[in-house]
């Protein structure tokens, strides 16, 4: 089976090497792995490096990250597509994790677990999927997507009937698509951690900037319940699992809070 990966670069090329040889090795009996880099302009080396590596790049503007994984979803050929940033990572043997439940099940969608890491790879914690019994509407009430979009793989007919990602989202087009995808049809659950998120001082911010809060609020007017009381209850419930089910995850989620208050905090406690 054809597995497409998107990844859209723009000056990417810090780890972009380790990226791509971790789709590579995804290759194998079962999957055949499609790899293509979608960049916006880079100046850095990251086009001539992948296309040295052997990915299939596509180059031209575009009007953010959701924009240019829509084009090249657009112009994929696997039957499976799913999205994995530049400085991250796919795990050995994932797609044939994924295609293997896939084959089992034939459900539109499919969700593993995914692993947070830092700049040398250090793992900070795991995150499993969520719960089956969570709707958009829950999630939405949550007012973060806790369905990680380089951990999760959609057909690309699933993909088109839910007509791709809102691309006015500079931020939330991921929190918007896997909203419509959780009120439309029933997904599958991977059984291991898929896919690696780095997290280092070149992507991570501890304070969320207007527009990302404002279209966090808009995905929230758009599918959360509109009763206040409803959508706190339902947020309360899914924190409250989320939190017990990963808890290494949960304690950086702390000290990651409590570095944002205090810049002094020891970055490996999670308390002082």
């Amino acid at each position: 089976m054809i597995v497409s990966v998107v990844t859209p670069t723009f000056n990417a090329i810090d780890y972009l090497d380790q990226c791509i040889r971790s789709v590579q090795a995804q290759a194998s009996e079962r999957v055949t792995v499609e790899h293509i880099v979608i960049d916006g302009g880079s100046t850095d080396g990251s086009v001539e490096l992948a296309r040295s590596l052997g990915a299939t790049v596509m180059e031209g503007k575009d009007d953010g990250a959701f924009d240019a994984a829509h084009k090249a979803t657009v112009a994929s050929s696997g039957e499976l597509v799913g999205y994995l940033g530049a400085d991250d990572l796919l795990l050995p043997g994932a797609l044939d994790a994924v295609v293997e439940r896939y084959e089992q099940e034939r459900r539109p969608w499919l969700v593993g677990g995914f692993r947070w890491i830092d700049g040398n790879g250090k793992s900070l914690g795991d995150i499993a999927p969520p719960p089956r019994w969570m709707t958009g509407r829950m999630m939405a009430s949550l007012g973060w997507c806790c369905i990680n979009h380089m951990a999760t793989y959609v057909t690309r007919e699933f993909y088109d009937r839910l007509g791709g990602f809102d691309r006015s989202y500079r931020y939330a087009g991921d929190y918007d698509f896997f909203c419509k995808a959780l009120d439309t049809a029933p997904w599958s659950a991977v059984p291991r951690t898929v896919a690696c998120f780095r997290r280092h001082g070149g992507n991570l911010t501890m304070s969320l900037s207007p527009r990302q809060i404002e279209e966090g609020r808009q995905v929230e007017e758009r599918y959360a319940s509109p009763s206040a009381r409803v959508r706190m209850v339902e947020r309360q419930m899914l924190r409250f699992y989320l939190n017990g089910r990963n808890p290494t995850w949960a304690l950086r989620k702390q000290l990651d809070n409590l570095r944002a208050a205090d810049p002094k905090t020891p970055a490996d406690s999670p308390s002082h």
